[in-house]
C-alpha cells in the first residue's frame, strides 16, 4: 500500500512539472519528462507488485500442498474404511464359525450321552449321514427302530425332519422305523410338547428316559411278535 501511494505521489508531481513545461512551450523537455515519469512509475509499480506476486505464488503453493494433503487424507480414509469393513466381515465370519463349532460340540455331547445309555441297556446307536437321511441317528434293538433328531432347543423344523426321515430310511434300508425321538438339551416348550404328542414323537431332554422308553418299546415289540407267533 505504501509503495502504491509513492507511485501516485510521483505521478502527481510529474503532471505538475510537465504542465509547467507545456505552458512555457518547452514541448521536447515535457515529452522527455513524461517518458522518464512513466519509466519511474512502472519501476515503482513493479516494486509495489513484487510482494503481491510473491504472496500470490506462496498462496498458490499452499493451495497446491493443501490439495495434495487432502488427496492423501481421502486415500487414507478409503484405506481405513476398507480395513474396517474387512475387520467387521472377518469378525462376523469368526462369530459364525464359533457359533457353528459350539453347536457341533453341543450336538456331539448330547449324542455321546445318548450313546452311553444305549450301550448300558443293550441298544445300538448309529450316526446317520445328513444326506440322504435328514436325521442325526438311528437307535435299534431287536424289535425297535427309532430315528433320532438331536437339537439344542428343538422346533417345528426338527419335527418335520423326523417325519420326512421315516420315508427316506424305509427307502434306503428297506425297514420302516417304528419310533421317532427328538432329543433336546433344554426343557421343552409346551408348544413343542403338543406338536410331538400329535405325531407320537418321543420328546425329552433326558437320555436316560429316552433309552428306557425305547427299551419298553423293544420289549413290547417282542411280546407282540411272540403273541403273533403263538396264534
Amino acid at each position: 500500500m505504501e509503495a502504491m501511494s509513492g507511485v501516485r505521489r510521483a505521478l502527481k508531481e510529474a503532471r505538475r512539472t510537465i504542465a509547467m513545461m507545456v505552458e512555457r512551450g518547452d514541448y521536447g523537455a515535457a515529452i522527455e519528462a513524461l517518458a522518464a515519469t512513466v519509466d519511474r512509475a512502472f519501476s515503482r509499480l513493479g516494486e509495489a507488485l513484487r510482494p503481491l506476486v510473491k504472496s500470490t505464488a506462496n498462496l498458490e503453493r499452499s493451495i497446491r500442498e493443501l490439495r495434495e494433503r487432502t488427496i492423501e487424507l481421502e486415500r487414507g480414509a478409503r484405506e481405513l474404511r476398507w480395513s474396517l469393513e474387512k475387520e467387521v466381515e472377518l469378525r462376523r465370519r469368526l462369530e459364525g464359525r464359533v457359533g457353528h463349532l459350539e453347536g457341533d460340540v453341543s450336538h456331539m455331547r448330547l449324542g455321546g450321552n445318548l450313546i452311553r445309555w444305549c450301550d448300558k441297556y443293550g441298544l445300538v446307536f448309529e450316526w446317520l449321514p445328513r444326506d440322504p437321511f435328514r436325521v442325526d441317528a438311528v437307535v435299534t434293538g431287536k424289535h425297535v427302530i427309532a430315528l433320532v433328531e438331536i437339537a439344542t432347543t428343538g422346533d417345528e423344523a426338527d419335527v418335520g425332519q423326523l417325519l420326512e426321515g421315516v420315508k427316506i430310511y424305509e427307502r434306503e434300508r428297506g425297514e420302516k422305523p417304528n419310533a421317532l425321538v427328538l432329543y433336546i438339551g433344554v426343557r421343552p416348550s409346551s408348544e413343542l410338547v403338543e406338536e410331538c404328542k400329535e405325531y407320537g414323537i418321543i420328546l425329552d431332554n433326558s437320555p436316560k428316559r429316552i433309552v428306557r422308553r425305547l427299551v419298553e418299546l423293544d420289549k413290547l415289540g417282542q411280546r407282540d411278535r411272540a403273541g403273533a407267533e403263538g396264534t
